[in-house]
């Protein structure tokens, strides 16, 4: 009998209801890989007047995603073929305070979540509260004795719970859950965990948990866990040789990199920690990243070198500024950097409530007096309430563009804002030459009029 499938077996439709997010934008993100964690945007809605909205995409595979609004981020487990159901406690967004950083902790907002054909959800959400439970009581000791038999007992305790759950995804993520503790309790020999684990096993690409075992086993594994690889060899092959082939032979002689598959991933982690090492050349390990990029035999190595490029050079000196467009308040489009183009642009992300940004403009405002002729400035509010840029903006009659950020959140992943000021300089074409730039209380100044200097030459 002929077997075919289904586009439709692929999607995944969830949908939702979020009293007192009407009218914001919800956007669901998956991490485009596990070893660089970089978030891609898979859908997004703008949740309507009854607090409903819907999202559908598509996979091969189980995976992790997550939603973000304003600042709050919620994950779950989706799975192909599903359709998921969630409903959020009631929120009043314009009582939330985000003057405590909400970047670097990010809000979540009570929720639950229904799922046809069963709970994968559900099923890692228990085994998780009962492990943790269980490692709560021994973990110290188990770690301090390396007393295996400790994590074993705990296990035969979550198989008695969970050992009839025979979902593929949650097999995995709770062998490998086990597999993490081992690891970290130091219970087993790296050799062992490696046979058991890694060697002649699937690589679980988007298995949470099998990555993050991955990663902790192979954490700086080039650099000093290895007693086959040198630091001589990896120099001499990337500083001298730069090659790919000549990089993967070196790390081949450590039996346990001799599957290939095991050692290009384990090579890719090691050149995303030596990007920015300085013993090591930054064009060559780029060039070994975009020969892996375009040539390897594994898909999800192509992907993962794409983004360990793009984010080690994305907002880096010599880079195009990302662009973009706001409107200021009289409706009109502003387009950044391309309506500044010709002068140095400055811009800086700020808050009403921030005291050292409105310390910074003080200053800034003699810069932009000295410099107007060649320096732009603008200067774009993250303040949730764009009444609070109108109140402050009446308050301070300050010399240039004050934009409001439009509740773009995606603007601010783009430009990594994760505190406030956040300052950017670009050149008269629009490249990058310092992100975070200097502030104007500091040492701005004098860099303006260094470039001012340099582009005049030395007088005659």
């Amino acid at each position: 009998m002929a077997f075919s499938v289904d586009a439709a077996d692929f999607d995944i439709s969830i949908t939702g209801n979020f009293p007192g997010a009407q009218g914001k934008k919800i956007r669901l993100m998956q991490y485009s890989d596990l070893i660089t964690y970089r978030e891609m945007e898979i859908d997004a809605a703008v949740v309507d007047e009854d607090g409903n909205f819907s999202l559908t995409f598509s996979r091969f595979e189980p995976l992790y995603v997550f939603f973000r609004i304003d600042h709050a981020r919620m994950g779950m487990f989706a799975e192909p073929g599903k359709e998921y159901h969630l409903e959020w406690d009631s929120v009043d967004f314009s009582r939330l305070d985000d003057r405590i950083n909400p970047y670097l902790n990010p809000w979540s907002f009570t929720h639950t979540i229904s799922e046809n054909n069963g709970n994968l959800n559900h099923e890692i959400d228990e085994f998780e509260d009962e492990l943790h439970k269980q490692l709560a009581e021994k973990f110290v000791v188990m770690q301090t004795t390396r007393n295996a038999g400790l994590l074993e007992n705990i296990r035969e305790h979550t198989d008695s719970l969970f050992g009839s759950v025979d979902r593929k995804y949650f097999r995995d993520y709770y062998r490998y859950t086990y597999a993490y503790y081992r690891q970290v309790a130091n219970l087993s020999r790296f050799s062992s965990l490696v046979q058991e684990y890694i060697l002649n096993q699937p690589v679980l690409y988007q298995n949470t948990q099998y990555m993050n075992f991955f990663n902790t086993v192979f954490d700086t594994y080039i650099f000093g866990g290895s007693r086959s690889i040198s630091g001589y060899d990896l120099r001499y092959t990337i500083n001298e040789l730069n090659s790919y082939h000549a990089l993967m032979d070196s790390l081949g002689k450590d039996s346990v990199l001799r599957n290939e598959v095991i050692r290009e991933l384990v090579m890719l982690k090691g050149l995303q920690d030596m990007h920015g090492n300085p013993d090591y050349s930054e064009s060559n390990i780029e060039n070994i990243l975009v020969w892996v990029k375009e040539n390897s035999k594994f898909p999800q190595h192509k992907i993962i070198a794409g983004n360990i490029l793009y984010l080690k050079n994305h907002l880096q000196k010599g880079s195009e500024m990302p662009s973009f467009v706001l409107y200021d308040d009289t409706g009109t489009a502003v387009k950044l950097p391309d309506d500044f183009r010709g002068k140095y642009l400055y811009i800086g992300f700020w808050a009403s409530w921030c005291e050292s940004c409105l310390l910074d403009f003080i200053a800034l405002q003699q810069i932009e007096q000295e410099h107007k002729e060649d320096i732009a400035i603008v200067a774009i509010s993250t303040d949730r309430d764009r009444q609070a840029l109108e109140r402050f903006t009446r308050q301070h009659n300050f010399p240039w563009k004050n934009l409001h950020f439009a509740g773009d959140f995606s603007l601010l992943d783009t430009y990594q804002v994760r505190g406030m000021p956040l300052y950017i300089l670009a050149d008269r074409e629009g490249k990058v030459i310092g992100f975070p730039a200097r502030r104007p209380a500091g040492e701005l100044k004098s860099q303006i009029e260094w470039l001012l200097h340099q582009e005049r030459g030395p007088r005659r």
